[in-house]
């Protein structure tokens, strides 16, 4: 997969996203990913233990290469979720930069609340950093409200750590 924009630049169309389960073998890319949207990214075996936990899995989006053009698959972004009996919590949810703004999130939320569902889960949990904005507003489009706050939850690189805020969304 390569890394480049995520539409076309001629007739600037929303990219089409493919979802499938984020396994070990994707491990790399998710972490290259995750590498594009956070401070202290996770390394390819940090995914890979947590897919190994139980209650565990992830969906990976992309957007398919065109053979005819020699284009290979874009990676969008990806969502890692555990689910213990009738909760689950977003572990992490990224999106490339060049892929912000065009569904990826949306439709990441969208397939994980459907298997949620199936398996009898009534409520989401996610923690998010209160000066992240476009994530913020994602949430709260898709029906998350905030239900507390830790403080000091997530370390910045030459600033002051930040508080997250939890976010609940019940199905």
């Amino acid at each position: 997969m390569t890394q480049t924009g995520a539409s076309d630049p001629v007739t600037d169309q929303t990219p089409k996203i493919e979802l499938v389960p984020l396994t070990a073998a994707f491990a790399p890319v998710a972490s290259a990913l995750h590498a594009q949207g956070f401070d202290d990214p996770w390394d390819a075996d940090a995914i890979i233990r947590l897919l190994d936990v139980p209650g565990a899995f992830g969906i990976l989006a992309y957007q398919p290469g065109d053979p005819a053009q020699n284009s290979e698959d874009l990676p969008l972004g990806f969502v890692l979720m555990q689910t213990v009996l009738d909760e689950a919590e977003i572990n992490t949810i990224t999106v490339a930069p060049a892929a912000r703004r065009m569904g990826v999130g949306k439709k990441l939320l969208g397939v994980v609340e459907e298997r949620l569902r199936a398996s009898d889960v009534t409520r989401m949990l996610l923690e998010v950093a209160v000066d992240n904005d476009p994530a913020i507003a994602l949430y709260t489009q898709n029906g998350f409200s905030e239900v507390g706050r830790r403080k000091g939850y997530y370390a910045r690189r030459n600033s002051a750590p930040v508080d997250a805020l939890v976010l609940e969304r019940l199905l």
